[in-house]
Protein backbone atom coordinates (compact mmCIF):
# COMPACT_ATOMS: atom_id res chain seq x y z
CA UNK A 1 0.00 0.00 0.00
CA UNK A 2 1.21 3.66 -0.34
CA UNK A 3 0.96 5.93 2.15
CA UNK A 4 -0.79 8.81 2.33
CA UNK A 5 2.16 11.42 1.97
CA UNK A 6 3.30 9.54 -1.09
CA UNK A 7 -0.06 10.15 -2.78
CA UNK A 8 -0.40 13.65 -2.12
CA UNK A 9 3.49 13.62 -3.58
CA UNK A 10 1.96 11.25 -6.52
CA UNK A 11 -0.69 14.22 -7.11
CA UNK A 12 2.02 16.61 -7.36
CA UNK A 13 4.33 15.31 -9.49
CA UNK A 14 1.26 14.34 -11.72
CA UNK A 15 0.36 18.08 -11.68
CA UNK A 16 3.54 19.48 -12.50
CA UNK A 17 6.05 16.63 -14.03
CA UNK A 18 3.56 14.69 -16.59
CA UNK A 19 3.47 17.25 -19.81
CA UNK A 20 7.21 16.60 -19.83
CA UNK A 21 7.93 12.65 -19.00
CA UNK A 22 4.64 10.96 -20.05
CA UNK A 23 4.03 8.28 -22.76
CA UNK A 24 5.22 5.31 -23.80
CA UNK A 25 5.36 -0.32 -28.27
CA UNK A 26 10.16 -8.62 -18.99
CA UNK A 27 13.80 -9.36 -19.55
CA UNK A 28 16.21 -10.40 -16.23
CA UNK A 29 17.17 -7.72 -13.66
CA UNK A 30 19.72 -6.49 -12.23
CA UNK A 31 20.40 -3.94 -9.50
CA UNK A 32 23.38 -2.30 -8.16
CA UNK A 33 25.82 -3.06 -5.29
CA UNK A 34 24.20 -2.94 -1.97
CA UNK A 35 27.12 -1.17 -0.15
CA UNK A 36 25.96 0.40 2.69
CA UNK A 37 25.69 4.32 2.44
CA UNK A 38 24.76 7.38 4.06
CA UNK A 39 24.30 9.41 0.93
CA UNK A 40 20.49 10.51 0.43
CA UNK A 41 18.61 12.34 -2.14
CA UNK A 42 19.79 15.61 -0.74
CA UNK A 43 23.21 14.43 -2.06
CA UNK A 44 22.60 13.98 -4.87
CA UNK A 45 23.46 17.13 -7.61
CA UNK A 46 21.64 19.49 -9.99
CA UNK A 47 21.16 22.50 -11.23
CA UNK A 48 19.41 25.33 -8.78
CA UNK A 49 16.45 26.87 -9.83
CA UNK A 50 14.02 29.22 -8.65
CA UNK A 51 11.04 28.73 -6.23
CA UNK A 52 7.89 27.42 -7.47
CA UNK A 53 8.94 27.43 -11.65
CA UNK A 54 12.28 25.60 -10.76
CA UNK A 55 14.80 25.80 -13.66
CA UNK A 56 11.90 25.78 -16.30
CA UNK A 57 13.32 29.17 -17.40
CA UNK A 58 16.38 27.45 -18.47
CA UNK A 59 14.42 25.08 -20.12
CA UNK A 60 13.00 27.76 -22.54
CA UNK A 61 16.11 29.04 -22.98
CA UNK A 62 16.85 26.30 -24.10
CA UNK A 63 14.63 25.73 -27.38
CA UNK A 64 11.81 24.64 -24.53
CA UNK A 65 10.08 21.13 -24.52
CA UNK A 66 10.36 20.03 -28.14
CA UNK A 67 14.40 20.15 -27.70
CA UNK A 68 13.63 18.30 -24.08
CA UNK A 69 15.77 15.41 -24.68
CA UNK A 70 18.87 17.23 -25.73
CA UNK A 71 18.70 19.48 -23.15
CA UNK A 72 18.35 16.62 -20.44
CA UNK A 73 20.92 14.59 -22.20
CA UNK A 74 23.34 17.95 -21.38
CA UNK A 75 22.72 17.67 -18.09
CA UNK A 76 23.88 14.33 -17.65
CA UNK A 77 26.70 15.40 -19.41
CA UNK A 78 27.37 18.03 -17.00
CA UNK A 79 26.51 15.98 -13.70
CA UNK A 80 27.12 12.23 -14.67
CA UNK A 81 24.58 9.63 -14.75
CA UNK A 82 22.30 10.72 -11.84
CA UNK A 83 21.21 14.18 -11.00
CA UNK A 84 18.41 15.99 -9.92
CA UNK A 85 16.34 18.98 -11.03
CA UNK A 86 13.19 20.85 -10.88
CA UNK A 87 11.23 21.56 -13.52
CA UNK A 88 8.67 23.08 -11.42
CA UNK A 89 8.69 22.66 -7.71
CA UNK A 90 9.25 19.22 -7.56
CA UNK A 91 12.45 17.72 -7.69
CA UNK A 92 13.17 14.93 -9.99
CA UNK A 93 16.03 12.43 -10.44
CA UNK A 94 16.79 11.81 -13.42
CA UNK A 95 18.94 8.71 -14.19
CA UNK A 96 20.62 7.59 -17.49
CA UNK A 97 23.20 4.50 -15.77
CA UNK A 98 22.13 1.36 -17.14
CA UNK A 99 22.57 -0.70 -13.95
CA UNK A 100 20.75 1.79 -11.98
CA UNK A 101 17.50 1.88 -14.54
CA UNK A 102 17.15 -1.49 -13.96
CA UNK A 103 17.82 -1.06 -10.25
CA UNK A 104 14.88 1.47 -10.33
CA UNK A 105 12.36 -1.34 -11.94
CA UNK A 106 13.52 -3.77 -8.80
CA UNK A 107 11.94 -1.32 -6.34
CA UNK A 108 8.87 0.04 -8.43
CA UNK A 109 6.94 -2.55 -5.85
CA UNK A 110 3.57 -4.58 -7.00
CA UNK A 111 1.52 -1.52 -8.44
CA UNK A 112 4.20 0.46 -10.50
CA UNK A 113 3.28 3.68 -10.49
CA UNK A 114 4.09 5.91 -13.39
CA UNK A 115 3.70 9.56 -14.53
CA UNK A 116 0.78 10.20 -16.38
CA UNK A 117 -0.04 12.89 -19.59
CA UNK A 118 -1.56 15.93 -17.34
CA UNK A 119 -3.85 17.42 -20.14
CA UNK A 120 -5.66 13.29 -20.04
CA UNK A 121 -5.41 13.43 -16.95
CA UNK A 122 -7.39 16.62 -16.41
CA UNK A 123 -9.80 15.65 -19.20
CA UNK A 124 -10.64 12.75 -17.46
CA UNK A 125 -11.84 14.24 -14.27
CA UNK A 126 -13.68 16.81 -15.66
CA UNK A 127 -15.61 14.82 -18.18
CA UNK A 128 -15.57 11.89 -15.22
CA UNK A 129 -14.11 9.01 -18.30
CA UNK A 130 -13.20 5.98 -16.73
CA UNK A 131 -9.60 5.45 -18.71
CA UNK A 132 -7.99 1.80 -19.89
CA UNK A 133 -5.07 -0.06 -18.41
CA UNK A 134 -2.89 3.09 -18.98
CA UNK A 135 -4.01 5.35 -16.34
CA UNK A 136 -5.05 1.85 -13.33
CA UNK A 137 -3.29 1.67 -10.43
CA UNK A 138 -3.13 -0.88 -7.84
CA UNK A 139 -5.78 -3.81 -7.53
CA UNK A 140 -7.91 -2.63 -10.67
CA UNK A 141 -4.66 -2.09 -13.13
CA UNK A 142 -3.33 -5.92 -11.71
CA UNK A 143 -6.25 -7.67 -12.26
CA UNK A 144 -6.71 -6.36 -15.91
CA UNK A 145 -3.17 -7.32 -16.30
CA UNK A 146 -3.33 -10.41 -14.96
CA UNK A 147 -6.06 -11.21 -17.88
CA UNK A 148 -4.01 -8.94 -20.99
CA UNK A 149 -0.29 -10.33 -20.23
CA UNK A 150 -0.81 -14.25 -21.39
CA UNK A 151 -2.79 -13.39 -24.39
CA UNK A 152 -0.62 -10.38 -25.84
CA UNK A 153 2.48 -11.30 -24.13
CA UNK A 154 3.02 -14.85 -23.76
CA UNK A 155 2.33 -18.36 -25.19
CA UNK A 156 1.86 -18.56 -29.42
CA UNK A 157 2.14 -15.19 -31.19
CA UNK A 158 1.55 -16.17 -34.25
CA UNK A 159 -2.16 -15.27 -34.66
CA UNK A 160 -0.53 -11.98 -33.94
CA UNK A 161 1.81 -12.21 -37.26
CA UNK A 162 -1.72 -13.15 -39.39
CA UNK A 163 -3.25 -10.28 -37.98
CA UNK A 164 -0.71 -7.89 -39.31
CA UNK A 165 -0.51 -9.07 -43.36
CA UNK A 166 -3.80 -7.28 -44.58
CA UNK A 167 -2.64 -3.95 -43.13
CA UNK A 168 0.94 -5.04 -44.46
CA UNK A 169 -0.20 -5.50 -47.89
CA UNK A 170 -2.76 -2.48 -48.20
CA UNK A 171 -0.10 0.04 -47.09
CA UNK A 172 2.61 -2.21 -49.71
CA UNK A 173 -0.47 -0.71 -52.48
CA UNK A 174 -0.60 2.70 -51.45
CA UNK A 175 2.57 3.13 -51.73
CA UNK A 176 3.03 1.67 -55.27
CA UNK A 177 0.03 3.75 -56.21
CA UNK A 178 1.79 7.28 -54.63
CA UNK A 179 5.46 6.63 -55.70
CA UNK A 180 3.52 6.31 -59.75
CA UNK A 181 2.21 9.84 -59.21
CA UNK A 182 4.66 11.86 -56.80
CA UNK A 183 8.56 12.23 -57.02
CA UNK A 184 8.25 11.23 -52.93
CA UNK A 185 5.78 10.33 -50.16
CA UNK A 186 5.20 11.47 -46.58
CA UNK A 187 4.57 8.55 -44.92
CA UNK A 188 3.16 10.16 -41.89
CA UNK A 189 -1.06 9.75 -42.72
CA UNK A 190 -0.07 6.40 -44.29
CA UNK A 191 1.40 5.14 -41.46
CA UNK A 192 -0.82 6.49 -38.65
CA UNK A 193 -3.58 4.46 -40.94
CA UNK A 194 -1.58 1.49 -40.88
CA UNK A 195 -0.98 1.75 -37.58
CA UNK A 196 -4.57 1.72 -36.43
CA UNK A 197 -5.70 -1.00 -39.43
CA UNK A 198 -3.28 -3.58 -37.97
CA UNK A 199 -5.08 -3.12 -34.46
CA UNK A 200 -8.56 -3.45 -36.04
CA UNK A 201 -7.20 -6.45 -37.42
CA UNK A 202 -5.53 -7.93 -34.16
CA UNK A 203 -8.62 -7.48 -32.70
CA UNK A 204 -10.85 -8.91 -34.57
CA UNK A 205 -8.43 -12.00 -36.36
CA UNK A 206 -7.44 -11.57 -40.00
CA UNK A 207 -10.04 -13.84 -41.59
CA UNK A 208 -12.81 -11.69 -39.63
CA UNK A 209 -10.78 -8.31 -40.45
CA UNK A 210 -10.86 -9.57 -44.38
CA UNK A 211 -14.68 -10.26 -44.59
CA UNK A 212 -15.59 -6.53 -42.80
CA UNK A 213 -12.32 -4.28 -44.29
CA UNK A 214 -14.49 -2.48 -47.41
CA UNK A 215 -16.99 -1.65 -44.45
CA UNK A 216 -14.66 -0.53 -41.60
CA UNK A 217 -12.51 1.47 -44.44
CA UNK A 218 -13.98 4.93 -43.45
CA UNK A 219 -14.02 4.69 -40.17
CA UNK A 220 -10.71 3.69 -39.68
CA UNK A 221 -9.78 6.48 -41.87
CA UNK A 222 -11.69 8.91 -40.00
CA UNK A 223 -10.32 7.74 -37.01
CA UNK A 224 -6.43 8.27 -38.22
CA UNK A 225 -7.51 11.58 -38.80
CA UNK A 226 -9.12 12.06 -35.39
CA UNK A 227 -6.07 10.70 -33.66
CA UNK A 228 -3.31 12.72 -35.40
CA UNK A 229 -5.90 15.72 -33.95
CA UNK A 230 -5.28 14.65 -30.47
CA UNK A 231 -1.31 14.30 -30.75
CA UNK A 232 -1.41 17.87 -32.25
CA UNK A 233 -3.41 19.54 -30.00
CA UNK A 234 -1.85 17.57 -26.77
CA UNK A 235 1.75 19.16 -27.86
CA UNK A 236 0.55 22.52 -27.53
CA UNK A 237 -0.24 22.42 -23.98
CA UNK A 238 2.91 21.07 -22.76
CA UNK A 239 4.02 23.99 -21.44
CA UNK A 240 1.32 25.25 -20.00
CA UNK A 241 -1.35 24.01 -16.69
CA UNK A 242 -4.14 22.19 -18.60
CA UNK A 243 -6.08 23.12 -15.48
CA UNK A 244 -5.81 25.78 -15.79
CA UNK A 245 -6.27 26.22 -19.56
CA UNK A 246 -9.00 24.29 -18.50
CA UNK A 247 -10.60 26.84 -15.88
CA UNK A 248 -10.15 29.73 -18.26
CA UNK A 249 -11.35 27.75 -21.95
CA UNK A 250 -8.47 28.77 -23.73
CA UNK A 251 -8.37 27.74 -27.29
CA UNK A 252 -5.74 25.29 -26.98
CA UNK A 253 -7.70 23.20 -24.52
CA UNK A 254 -11.09 23.86 -26.06
CA UNK A 255 -9.08 22.33 -29.47
CA UNK A 256 -7.65 19.42 -27.31
CA UNK A 257 -11.09 18.96 -25.72
CA UNK A 258 -13.06 18.55 -28.75
CA UNK A 259 -10.63 16.50 -30.51
CA UNK A 260 -10.37 13.83 -27.54
CA UNK A 261 -14.17 13.14 -27.21
CA UNK A 262 -14.14 12.84 -31.22
CA UNK A 263 -11.65 10.19 -30.55
CA UNK A 264 -12.92 8.53 -27.53
CA UNK A 265 -16.47 8.41 -29.00
CA UNK A 266 -15.57 7.68 -32.33
CA UNK A 267 -13.24 4.59 -30.70
CA UNK A 268 -15.91 3.26 -28.61
CA UNK A 269 -18.31 3.60 -31.54
CA UNK A 270 -16.25 1.35 -33.55
CA UNK A 271 -15.27 -1.24 -30.73
CA UNK A 272 -18.83 -1.84 -29.67
CA UNK A 273 -19.60 -1.97 -33.90
CA UNK A 274 -16.85 -5.06 -33.61
CA UNK A 275 -18.11 -6.68 -30.61
CA UNK A 276 -21.89 -6.84 -32.18
CA UNK A 277 -21.41 -7.75 -35.52
CA UNK A 278 -17.88 -9.33 -36.38
CA UNK A 279 -16.49 -10.88 -33.77
CA UNK A 280 -16.99 -14.26 -34.54
CA UNK A 281 -15.31 -18.09 -33.84
CA UNK A 282 -13.55 -16.32 -30.39
CA UNK A 283 -10.92 -15.34 -33.19
CA UNK A 284 -8.55 -12.00 -32.83
CA UNK A 285 -8.03 -10.04 -29.39
CA UNK A 286 -11.67 -8.94 -28.56
CA UNK A 287 -12.47 -12.92 -29.56
CA UNK A 288 -9.98 -13.88 -26.57
CA UNK A 289 -11.12 -11.45 -24.22
CA UNK A 290 -15.05 -12.04 -24.72
CA UNK A 291 -16.53 -13.49 -21.57
CA UNK A 292 -13.45 -12.29 -19.14
CA UNK A 293 -14.44 -8.73 -19.48
CA UNK A 294 -17.81 -6.86 -19.10
CA UNK A 295 -18.61 -4.92 -22.58
CA UNK A 296 -17.73 -1.60 -20.62
CA UNK A 297 -14.64 -2.73 -19.43
CA UNK A 298 -13.36 -4.36 -23.11
CA UNK A 299 -14.49 -0.65 -24.46
CA UNK A 300 -12.17 0.88 -22.03
CA UNK A 301 -9.33 -1.35 -22.27
CA UNK A 302 -9.06 -1.65 -26.55
CA UNK A 303 -9.74 2.26 -26.75
CA UNK A 304 -6.61 2.73 -24.53
CA UNK A 305 -4.91 -0.25 -26.63
CA UNK A 306 -5.87 1.49 -30.03
CA UNK A 307 -5.27 5.55 -29.12
CA UNK A 308 -1.87 4.20 -27.73
CA UNK A 309 -0.84 2.69 -31.06
CA UNK A 310 -1.91 5.26 -33.52
CA UNK A 311 1.78 7.75 -33.02
CA UNK A 312 3.70 5.26 -31.35
CA UNK A 313 4.39 2.81 -33.66
CA UNK A 314 3.77 5.23 -36.72
CA UNK A 315 6.79 7.18 -35.74
CA UNK A 316 8.51 3.97 -34.54
CA UNK A 317 8.13 2.92 -38.54
CA UNK A 318 8.73 6.21 -39.81
CA UNK A 319 12.09 6.38 -38.01
CA UNK A 320 13.38 3.21 -38.94
CA UNK A 321 12.62 3.91 -42.75
CA UNK A 322 14.21 6.67 -42.38
CA UNK A 323 17.45 4.84 -41.40
CA UNK A 324 17.51 2.20 -43.82
CA UNK A 325 16.66 5.11 -46.40
CA UNK A 326 20.34 6.73 -45.30
CA UNK A 327 22.20 3.34 -45.02
CA UNK A 328 21.89 1.84 -47.84
CA UNK A 329 24.49 -0.97 -47.28
CA UNK A 330 21.91 -2.24 -44.42
CA UNK A 331 19.24 -1.88 -46.69
CA UNK A 332 20.65 -4.27 -49.33
CA UNK A 333 21.98 -6.66 -46.31
CA UNK A 334 18.42 -6.64 -44.69
CA UNK A 335 16.57 -7.48 -48.22
CA UNK A 336 19.03 -10.30 -49.00
CA UNK A 337 18.09 -11.79 -45.51
CA UNK A 338 14.58 -11.33 -46.32
CA UNK A 339 14.70 -13.27 -49.20
CA UNK A 340 16.59 -16.03 -48.16
CA UNK A 341 13.48 -17.14 -46.17
CA UNK A 342 10.60 -15.32 -47.81
CA UNK A 343 7.72 -17.95 -48.58
CA UNK A 344 8.67 -19.74 -45.19
CA UNK A 345 7.74 -16.85 -43.30
CA UNK A 346 9.91 -17.68 -40.10
CA UNK A 347 10.31 -14.29 -38.69
CA UNK A 348 12.13 -16.12 -35.98
CA UNK A 349 15.09 -16.17 -38.71
CA UNK A 350 15.48 -12.97 -39.52
CA UNK A 351 18.03 -11.69 -36.87
CA UNK A 352 19.43 -9.09 -38.64
CA UNK A 353 15.86 -7.48 -39.17
CA UNK A 354 15.36 -7.95 -35.11
CA UNK A 355 18.33 -6.36 -34.67
CA UNK A 356 17.81 -3.32 -37.39
CA UNK A 357 14.46 -2.78 -34.97
CA UNK A 358 16.40 -2.83 -31.94
CA UNK A 359 18.58 -0.62 -33.36
CA UNK A 360 16.24 2.21 -34.84
CA UNK A 361 13.96 1.90 -31.44
CA UNK A 362 17.62 2.93 -29.34
CA UNK A 363 18.41 5.95 -31.42
CA UNK A 364 14.83 7.04 -31.84
CA UNK A 365 12.77 5.89 -28.78
CA UNK A 366 9.60 6.78 -28.79
CA UNK A 367 9.18 7.82 -25.46
CA UNK A 368 12.78 9.45 -24.72
CA UNK A 369 11.90 9.20 -20.58
CA UNK A 370 10.64 6.68 -18.72
CA UNK A 371 9.02 7.26 -15.36
CA UNK A 372 8.62 5.60 -12.04
CA UNK A 373 7.87 6.79 -8.59
CA UNK A 374 8.98 4.93 -5.22
CA UNK A 375 6.18 3.21 -3.28
CA UNK A 376 8.86 2.60 -0.53
CA UNK A 377 12.27 4.19 0.42
CA UNK A 378 14.80 2.00 -1.99
CA UNK A 379 19.03 2.57 -2.84
CA UNK A 380 19.09 4.11 -6.32
CA UNK A 381 22.75 4.56 -7.69
CA UNK A 382 24.59 4.34 -4.25
CA UNK A 383 21.76 7.25 -3.23
CA UNK A 384 19.09 6.39 -0.72
CA UNK A 385 15.77 8.08 -2.39
CA UNK A 386 12.76 8.02 0.15
CA UNK A 387 9.22 6.73 -0.62
CA UNK A 388 7.67 9.39 -3.49
CA UNK A 389 10.99 10.10 -5.20
CA UNK A 390 9.81 10.96 -8.78
CA UNK A 391 12.39 8.79 -11.15
CA UNK A 392 13.17 9.90 -14.70
CA UNK A 393 14.83 7.45 -16.75
CA UNK A 394 17.11 8.82 -19.93
CA UNK A 395 16.27 6.51 -22.32
CA UNK A 396 17.28 8.92 -25.16
CA UNK A 397 20.89 9.76 -23.32
CA UNK A 398 21.65 5.67 -22.19
CA UNK A 399 20.71 4.81 -25.74
CA UNK A 400 23.42 7.23 -27.38
CA UNK A 401 25.77 7.41 -24.79
CA UNK A 402 29.44 6.37 -26.00
CA UNK A 403 30.23 4.64 -22.66
CA UNK A 404 27.22 1.72 -23.70
CA UNK A 405 27.40 2.13 -27.33
CA UNK A 406 30.81 2.30 -29.52
CA UNK A 407 30.19 4.84 -31.89
CA UNK A 408 26.67 5.34 -30.70
CA UNK A 409 25.13 7.83 -33.53
CA UNK A 410 26.27 4.85 -35.92
CA UNK A 411 23.12 3.04 -37.21
CA UNK A 412 24.65 -0.57 -36.78
CA UNK A 413 22.50 -3.72 -36.13
CA UNK A 414 25.13 -6.17 -36.09
CA UNK A 415 26.37 -4.13 -32.95
CA UNK A 416 23.79 -6.59 -31.56
CA UNK A 417 25.12 -10.14 -32.58
CA UNK A 418 28.80 -8.90 -30.12
CA UNK A 419 29.09 -10.97 -27.38
CA UNK A 420 31.76 -8.80 -25.34
CA UNK A 421 31.92 -7.25 -22.57
CA UNK A 422 30.09 -4.57 -23.68
CA UNK A 423 26.78 -6.82 -24.62
CA UNK A 424 24.98 -6.70 -21.26
CA UNK A 425 25.48 -3.27 -21.02
CA UNK A 426 24.18 -2.40 -24.05
CA UNK A 427 20.88 -4.34 -23.38
CA UNK A 428 20.61 -2.84 -20.08
CA UNK A 429 20.65 0.39 -21.46
CA UNK A 430 17.90 0.47 -24.17
CA UNK A 431 15.08 -0.38 -22.85
CA UNK A 432 11.91 1.67 -25.34
CA UNK A 433 9.19 -0.68 -24.18
CA UNK A 434 10.60 -0.43 -20.29
CA UNK A 435 10.92 -3.61 -18.09
CA UNK A 436 9.29 -5.12 -15.37
CA UNK A 437 5.70 -5.67 -14.33
CA UNK A 438 4.32 -2.43 -15.90
CA UNK A 439 5.89 -2.32 -19.49
CA UNK A 440 4.50 -2.03 -22.39
CA UNK A 441 1.62 -4.39 -23.15
CA UNK A 442 1.61 -3.56 -26.75
CA UNK A 443 5.34 -4.89 -27.07
CA UNK A 444 4.87 -8.01 -28.74
CA UNK A 445 2.33 -6.13 -31.34
CA UNK A 446 4.61 -3.21 -32.38
CA UNK A 447 7.91 -5.37 -31.97
CA UNK A 448 5.79 -8.04 -34.80
CA UNK A 449 4.50 -5.23 -37.02
CA UNK A 450 7.18 -3.19 -37.05
CA UNK A 451 9.79 -6.11 -38.31
CA UNK A 452 7.02 -7.75 -41.19
CA UNK A 453 5.79 -4.12 -42.55
CA UNK A 454 9.68 -3.30 -42.38
CA UNK A 455 10.38 -6.82 -44.64
CA UNK A 456 7.44 -6.61 -47.24
CA UNK A 457 8.99 -2.79 -47.66
CA UNK A 458 12.16 -4.07 -48.81
CA UNK A 459 11.16 -6.93 -50.85
CA UNK A 460 8.82 -4.24 -53.20
CA UNK A 461 10.78 -1.41 -52.79
CA UNK A 462 14.19 0.03 -52.83
CA UNK A 463 13.88 3.17 -50.38
CA UNK A 464 15.90 6.55 -50.48
CA UNK A 465 15.48 9.91 -48.54
CA UNK A 466 15.46 12.95 -50.34
CA UNK A 467 16.06 15.42 -47.04
CA UNK A 468 19.52 17.30 -48.00
CA UNK A 469 20.07 17.87 -44.68
CA UNK A 470 19.90 15.29 -41.38
CA UNK A 471 16.58 15.63 -40.05
CA UNK A 472 16.37 16.22 -36.42
CA UNK A 473 14.36 14.62 -33.60
CA UNK A 474 12.00 17.13 -31.28
CA UNK A 475 9.64 16.02 -28.27
CA UNK A 476 6.07 16.41 -29.35
CA UNK A 477 4.44 14.30 -26.87
CA UNK A 478 6.48 11.39 -28.57
CA UNK A 479 9.99 11.89 -30.60
CA UNK A 480 8.64 12.88 -33.77
CA UNK A 481 10.55 14.17 -37.37
CA UNK A 482 11.90 17.97 -36.86
CA UNK A 483 10.86 18.34 -40.65
CA UNK A 484 8.84 16.16 -43.12
CA UNK A 485 10.90 13.15 -44.30
CA UNK A 486 10.97 12.53 -48.04
CA UNK A 487 10.66 8.83 -49.03
CA UNK A 488 11.46 8.33 -52.57
CA UNK A 489 10.38 4.45 -53.02
CA UNK A 490 11.60 2.37 -56.34
CA UNK A 491 9.90 -0.46 -57.56
CA UNK A 492 12.29 -3.67 -57.11
CA UNK A 493 12.08 -5.42 -59.84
Amino acid sequence: MICANCKALRSVANELCAKYFSTTFKVGLSSLPSAITSRTIEDVTGPKGLPVIGTTLSLLMAGSTPKLHYYIDKRHQQYGPIFKESVGPVPCVFISDPKAMRAVFTHEGKYPIHILPEAWTTYNVLHNVSRGIFFMDGEEWLHFRRILNPILLKGDQSWIDESCKPAIDNLIEKIKSQSARYPYIDMEGLLYYWSLEIIVSILLGPQNYIAAKQKLTDRIDYLSSTLRLVFETSSKLMLISTKLAAKYRISRWKQFEKSVTSALFSVADLVELLLSDYVKNGEGLLGKLKGKMTTNELVRIVTDLILAAGDTTAYSMEWTLYLVGKNLEVQEKLRKEVLEVKGKDDLGSKIYLKNAIKESLRLYPVAPFLTRILPDQAEICGYQMPAGTVLILSIFTAGRDPRNFQDPLHFDPDRWNKNDNNSNRMRLASIPFAIGARSCIGKKIAETQLQKTLAEILVHFRVNVLNEEAVDVKLEMVAVPSEKIKFQFSIKQ
